[in-house]
This record gives C-alpha cells, structure tokens and sequence, in this order.
C-alpha cells in the first residue's frame, strides 16, 4: 500500500487541494453509500474530479478499497472525519498485488487499512491524470483476518538492577521491576499480511495500518533475570496486533555487582537513626536497621539518593559505589539527617524543641542554637550541600 503525503504540503498540488476542500466540504450531499463486495460504477472526468462514498463498518478489521478498470492510473483517498475536519488516512493509485485481486492491471489502487467498528470513513476516487475520464468501477471487500504473521527486532538491552524499581509481588516477595519502555521505543514491528504485503512499525508505535499495537508483560508473576542466573525463566514482552501476536524476550545485560554499606545518624545527636529509605532513582535499594545501617548491590557508579522516612527532613546526597569493596563501607560516616521526632512518640511538636534545647550543652550553646535555627528555618540548600 502506498501512502501519499498530506495534501496541504504538496504545493505542487495546489489545483487538487482547492478542488479536494471544495469537494469535502460538500461531501456529506454527495457521497455513495458502499455496499460490501458490490461494484460501484460512477463517471469522473479528469484530474480534479473524485467520486465520494462513505462506510461505517459493522465489525473492525481490515477493508481494501478496489478499482476495475479499463483506463490507467486509477486513484483513492481515505478519510476520517473529525468535527469538521477531514483527516487523510490513506492513499493508493497502484496496486502491486492486482492479479490476486482478479484487477486488470497495476494501475488500480488497492487502498487496504484497518477500520474500526461503527465509525463512518469517507472514501474518494479518481483518475491520477487530467487526460484520463470516463467510468470509474469500484468495490470494498472485507478481508477480516489478513495479518498472517508479525515479526520483532530490538536491539536494545537493559541493565541489571539499572533500569527499574524494587517492587513487592502479591506473595510480598521484593523483586526488581524492569521499565522495559527503553526495549519498546527501540523495537521494529513488521506486520506480515497473507497478501504479501509488508508493514513497519518503529520506536513504540501506537499503531500499525490504524490498528491498535499493544505491548503487554507480566514481571510481578514471572519475575526478570539476566539468562546467568539460576532464578531464570524467560523476560517475554508480548506484541499484539488484532489476533495475532509475537513474543519478544528481553536480554538483561549482567554487570559486575558491588556491596555498598552505609548508615544514617540523627543530624544533632548522632544516634543512629532506624527506618530511613534509601532511594536511587527514584527506586527504594535499602531501610537503615536498628543500628542505622543499611546495604544494597549495585553497579559501579556515582548516584544521586534520597534518603527519606516519615519522621526525618528528607535530604539527598551523593553514594559512590567503587570496584574496590574496600572504598564501599561508609558505616564509620554516616548519613547525617534531622530527624525531628526526637521523644519518638510518632508526632513532630513543640515536644521534640523542647527536648533539643533541653539537651543542649551550655559551653556550645552559639552552635546549638545554630542548629535549632537550621531546624526551625531550615534550607535545602544548606541541609543538601556535599
């Protein structure tokens, strides 16, 4: 199938354009209604000339607009309409599989798309010459299942324990869920129709031939792995179109895994501070004991992390995980962090100030009170600064 570019940016095409605006605004008074797998005979003369007919299909699937006839250079649009507003779908002036369609030659067109149930489309039809006119014969045919199999191609991978989230499944096991939105906007879908003809569909298309692609996964019951490990399976994306689908299996790139360990420690007091998150990228790796500390596995790098609960200023902060384990216990330099609920009764008040300024050493009292100011006005700026 052919598809020609919109009209409006086709300036060589101006005479069309106007003779085609004229047409579709007046085409609700002249269109045909067609009937399935029944020929239409109308006279067009020339060029600018199109015969217009509309269809609301009782059931969706694929529909291929035909012509027969004696003449050469036979063309079709199709449209659908939105407010007042035409919208081209389609466009074919030559059909390269007219013997199997019983056409009289390759100069037909052969407008082949897939329409949705109870929506009207608008089909126009004429000559692609100003020296062709005379009888125009047309027929739309239902072809139902045309898609005989689909194909994918993806040569993008993830990365392991990179590109997702911790995540706990129904039986609350914590697993890591994969954003596999990187495998589909690198993904190439060819839809292969029992016509021979040949689709393409890239970078996560919505639609193929105005059908619907759907791409469908399910990680929390069958959980990812890189193929190494023991715990594998299978990492299957399925790409559907109407009734027939293609399952795809994503390659989990396996990188060397370091133990990085840390701690968190109340800001003021230096107490170890328990039930902190610890988040990379938007991802919680990690919850600080009840000594304060706290460890996950990850690749060699710098990060961005959050560390969070309900009782303590958020702050965030720079982790380094090394190649050498060695460099990756940080417990002896905590994380420091205001926790605010200091008379741990699960409430931030005037209780817990109290309770700093009663703690207070006298001799450091321009210090404390320094402390007290970062809490009682506090600033990111200052809190998060390395």
């Amino acid at each position: 199938m052919k598809i020609k570019k919109t009209l409006a940016v086709i300036l060589a095409s101006a005479v069309i354009i106007c003779s085609f605006a004229s047409a579709i605004f007046s085409a609700k008074a002249k269109t045909q209604e067609i009937i399935l797998n029944t020929e239409i005979i109308n006279t067009t003369d020339g060029l600018t000339d199109k015969n217009w007919y509309f269809f609301t299909p009782q059931q969706s699937g694929m529909y291929t607009f035909l012509s027969y006839n004696r003449y050469l250079y036979a063309e079709a649009y199709l449209f659908e309409v939105d407010g007042k507003n035409y919208n081209q779908l389609a466009y074919s002036n030559e059909s390269p599989n007219y013997q199997y369609y019983s056409q009289p030659n390759k100069y037909q067109f052969c407008l082949s798309y897939n329409l949705e149930a109870g929506k009207t489309y608008y089909y126009a039809a004429g000559w692609d010459s100003e020296r062709t006119s005379g009888e125009m014969k047309v027929k739309l045919i239902y072809e139902g299942d045309t898609i005989d199999y689909l194909e994918v191609e993806c040569d993008a991978q993830l990365t392991w324990y990179t590109d997702g989230k911790w995540e706990k499944d129904e039986q609350g096991e914590t697993y890591f869920y994969y954003n596999y939105s990187k495998i589909i906007q690198n993904m190439t879908l060819k839809v292969h129709y029992k016509n021979g003809n040949v689709s393409t569909a890239s970078a996560g298309a919505a639609t193929v031939d105005g059908c619907t692609i759907n791409y469908t996964q399910n990680q929390s019951q069958t959980h990812w792995y890189p193929e190494e490990d023991e715990k594998y399976t299978a990492n299957l994306i399925t790409v559907s179109v109407l009734n027939k689908s293609v399952q795809y299996n994503v390659k989990i790139n396996q990188s060397a895994l370091f133990t990085y360990h840390g701690a968190v420690c109340d800001y003021i007091s230096k107490e170890p501070v328990a039930g902190a998150s610890i988040s990379i990228n938007g991802s919680e790796r990690a919850i600080s004991d009840e000594n304060g500390e706290f460890s996950f596995a990850s690749a060699p790098g710098v990060y961005r992390a959050r560390v969070a609960s309900q009782t303590i200023i958020p702050r965030e902060c720079t982790i380094s995980v090394d190649v050498n384990s060695e460099k990756n216990d940080k417990t002896k330099t905590p994380i420091e962090v205001v926790n605010c609920d200091y008379v741990k009764d699960g409430i931030i008040n005037a209780k817990d100030y109290s309770y700093i300024i009663k703690n207070f050493d006298s001799e450091k009292a321009e210090t404390e009170g320094e402390k007290i100011a970062l809490l009682i006005n506090f600033t990111a700026e200052k809190y998060n600064a390395e």
